[in-house]
């Protein structure tokens, strides 16, 4: 009997370990790692300058980072549009983001206990130079509204004249942080107000102390298990 009873707990066991606990531990380990890699693309992104360095200087750069680069497109109304690649960093396994909408529902929800978050670092280029460097990390929230992000995007004054994202009377830096406030039927606002998004432009006139700021990304929120709630949470930045 004790025998036969380890023959039916003993696969029952072995199941229980590869389908239950192995899943969250390899999403788990996985976005260590992918957080120590975004650590490292952060460090090289903080060596690059629009205006000084070069395509080719910028793309040896992030070479290390090439099994994460994303191929698209970036157009703005009345603008023809131009190739946009980025280095793309988040903290699941590419193949498991691509099959979990074929799974079945209540499987697809149990993997996503780690909220998912991306860490991406742009760069864009023009005749040999680097003219633009986009840094931004993003979780998108629970209620499908805006995500909670942080984007800094840097500049050169000699090129950032013709940039249509360019905040209006820059004068070398520039944080906008977008809020959020629920009210109630009344109109009166309910709890504290919460600053969802928040944009960071800065070029050479910035202060090194700015400059610092502006790449202090919190990137310990690619493993938080409780998710980062608000832009504050990823980038601690003001003017």
């Amino acid at each position: 009997m004790a025998l036969r009873a380890r023959k039916i707990v003993a696969p029952l066991l072995a199941a229980f370990i590869v389908f239950v606990l192995v899943p969250p531990l390899f999403i788990l380990a996985t976005s260590w790692h992918r957080r120590s890699e975004a650590a490292r693309l952060l460090g090289c992104a903080k060596l690059l300058r629009p205006g000084i360095t070069t395509e080719t200087e910028a793309k040896n750069s992030l070479s290390p980072f090439n099994g994460y680069i994303v191929h698209g497109w970036e157009s703005f109304s009345g603008r023809p549009s131009v190739t946009r690649d980025s280095y793309d960093i988040s903290n699941y396994p590419g193949w498991l983001v691509r099959i979990a909408p074929h799974l079945p529902a209540r499987v697809n929800e149990s993997i996503w206990f780690l909220p998912y978050t991306m860490f991406s670092v742009s760069p864009r280029f023009r005749d040999g130079e680097l003219v633009l460097l986009r840094i931004s990390e993003i979780q998108p929230r629970p209620d499908n509204n805006h995500p909670y992000a942080a984007i800094v995007r840097v500049y050169s004054t000699t090129t950032e004249t013709d940039d249509p994202a360019l905040p209006t009377n820059f004068t070398g830096f520039k944080v906008n942080p977008i809020g959020e406030v629920w009210t109630d039927e009344s109109g009166k606002a309910i709890g504290v107000p919460l600053v969802s998004r928040k944009y960071v432009s800065l070029d050479e006139r910035a202060s090194s102390r700015q400059f610092a700021q502006s790449f202090d990304f919190r990137l310990d929120c690619l493993t938080s298990v409780f998710g980062c709630h608000g832009a504050e949470r990823i980038l601690a930045i003001g003017e």
